[in-house]
């Protein structure tokens, strides 16, 4: 069983910060250097400061500031448990859409347990600087990023509740997307929210090295003795959603290969093994529709240098993934970026998709115009991959598997320096006991 906790979380405080904006930042894995900077000059308090810090020593200048900001008051806990619900109003694809989720404190779990599931594999290094980082600072500064399957009726009811009430916070960050902020205090519908998730499994959409980072400080501190029921390291910051709230948005990651040396002879592999269906590049508008409409079949999109067309891609014969990715559960293999990866790069192509990333030859874009723009500019291929369906996602993690790398891309990022949850104080069991005796 999942479980939830209602928490009292940290946050700039409003009387000071009434606009959040210049405050907050993306997640650190998505800042580069330039983008650092420029949060660093937005405001001498943004959180970029605490997340990925420039200073010789960042974990510990990330504690003294977290130590120092809460001291000053700039930084102030709320005073009674709660449940924050959020919505975000976003433009993708020239429509507006909006996606309604909360936060709380969700209990670690082992992925052995089957409670909460990954889909994507992690990495030593990320994970050993995010250890440090909590460590040093004893509070998850950045949320980890939560789906669950079903359950409507817990967005509904928070979406009920919020449109009776002004929002405790609007603002709009650097992308303009509008964020409003409720803060959820009612007994009842705390008790709702939790009681209701509790039967469901959690999927990991984003934050896999934070989550797997807390699960091992929390065993340090089991290790140490600090092993009451409730003690904040058994918990992790969490936003979470449904997989069908209508605004969940899977961007697609495309994959744009800058030069490779034979060319037309991948072509001509490519001619053999895939039915080809091709548009002129000035139809590129029909292309995507195409594409976004090929579901059934292994499909994936290509364009390459000199052709001024743009093509779609179908398996002539599903039994070529059986060849070049025979040692993959049938989950995965039924993902078109298996498709790309095992077969059309590894197998026609013989590229290690993360070797060439890391020389540069191959790089990723979410953005159709940016991927067309490359293909103009002379790259030697352009891949144009289809977002994978929640369902895809779903299967693979009931599997037990994990998705190939840069298969998805939940957009928009959550922010950080919405709230933050320290770990080194407890989850107020006494709020549970109060809870389940107004239930009674």
């Amino acid at each position: 069983m999942a479980t939830l906790r209602s928490f009292r979380p940290y946050r700039y405080n409003p009387a000071l910060f009434p606009d959040l904006a210049p405050l907050v930042a993306p997640p650190y894995d998505v800042i580069g250097r330039a983008e650092q900077q420029a949060l660093y000059e937005r405001h001498p308090l943004n959180v970029v400061r605490l997340i990925l810090s420039a200073e010789e020593d960042p974990y510990t200048t990330a504690a003294r500031l977290w130590r120092e900001w809460r001291e000053e008051r700039y930084i102030v806990q709320e005073p009674e448990p709660c449940l924050v619900f959020t919505r975000e109003r976003f433009r993708v694809d020239g429509e507006w859409r909006e996606r309604a989720g909360f936060y709380a404190a969700v209990r670690l779990e082992p992925f052995a347990v089957g409670i909460i599931r990954p889909h994507e594999r992690t990495f030593s290094a990320p994970k050993e600087d995010r250890l440090r980082l909590l460590r040093a600072c004893g509070a998850n500064l950045s949320p980890v990023f939560f789906l669950y399957p079903d359950r409507e009726s817990v967005l509904r009811e928070l979406g009920a509740w919020s449109d009776q009430r002004k929002p405790d916070l609007v603002f709009h960050d650097a992308l303009q997307t509008e964020h409003r902020v409720w803060f959820v205090r009612s007994p009842r519908l705390r008790r709702f929210v939790c009681e209701e998730l509790a039967p469901v499994e959690l999927i990991i959409a984003d934050g896999h090295h934070r989550y797997e980072t807390a699960l091992v400080y929390s065993e340090e501190r089991l290790g140490a003795g600090d092993n009451a029921p409730e003690a904040g390291h058994r918990f992790v910051l969490g936003y979470l959603t449904s997989m069908d709230d209508s605004g969940l948005v899977v961007l697609p990651t495309h994959r744009v290969l800058q030069e490779y040396a034979r060319l037309d002879a991948f072509v001509q592999s490519l001619e053999q093994w895939f039915e080809l269906q091709r548009y002129p590049l000035e139809n590129a508008g029909g292309f995507f529709a195409a594409l976004d409409k090929g579901a059934g079949r292994h499909c994936l999109g290509v364009g390459w240098r000199g052709t001024g067309e743009l093509a779609l891609a179908f398996l002539r014969d599903e039994s070529a993934l059986e060849r070049f990715a025979g040692d993959a559960d049938p989950s995965v293999r039924a993902l078109d970026v298996t498709l790309l990866d095992r077969v059309v790069l590894q197998g026609l192509a013989n590229i290690v998709p993360d070797e060439a990333a890391r020389s540069g030859q191959l790089w990723y874009t979410h953005s159709d115009s940016e991927a067309l723009e490359a293909l103009r500019k002379g790259a030697a291929a352009v891949f144009f991959m289809r977002p994978p369906r929640m369902s895809d996602i779903l299967a693979v993690c009931r599997a037990g598997q994990v998705m190939p790398q840069k298969s998805t891309y939940f957009y928009p990022k959550l922010l950080s320096g919405l709230l933050f949850q320290a770990v080194d104080e407890p989850v107020a069991h006494e709020e549970a006991e109060k809870l389940a005796q107004m239930a009674k």
